[in-house]
């Protein structure tokens, strides 16, 4: 197989798939996190703080699928595949912060 055989039709594609899917992921984070702040029951300062230090994850992630999109080409066009492990590692403990923080309100609500 020739090293032009390994090329990718459209460089462009994949990583634009990606930075998409990640754009969504942050937005849809960002929407339940705008939800806790809405229906979860509690003192109202403990649920806003709660709610505002999780949308700081949604928010970078948000703005990193844009932002990764070039490094995501580049590494294509290159033969590699960079892989921004932090996003995966800040959504899930955002979704784990919302979800304990949300029994913990419910479970100790008056």
């Amino acid at each position: 197989m020739r090293p032009d055989d390994l090329q990718h039709g459209d460089v462009g594609l994949q990583p634009e798939r990606t930075s998409l899917a990640w754009m969504r992921t942050g937005a849809v984070l960002g929407a339940v996190v705008l939800g806790f702040m809405r229906f979860v029951p509690g003192p109202g300062p403990v649920v806003a703080t709660i709610g505002l230090v999780c949308l700081a994850p949604a928010l970078v992630v948000l703005l990193a699928g844009r932002v990764g999109h070039r490094a995501r080409v580049r590494g294509l066009v290159e033969g590699r595949a960079p892989y921004f492990w932090w996003r995966n590692l800040a959504v899930t403990v955002t979704v784990m912060v919302l979800t304990i923080s949300s029994v913990v309100l419910i479970l100790t609500e008056d």
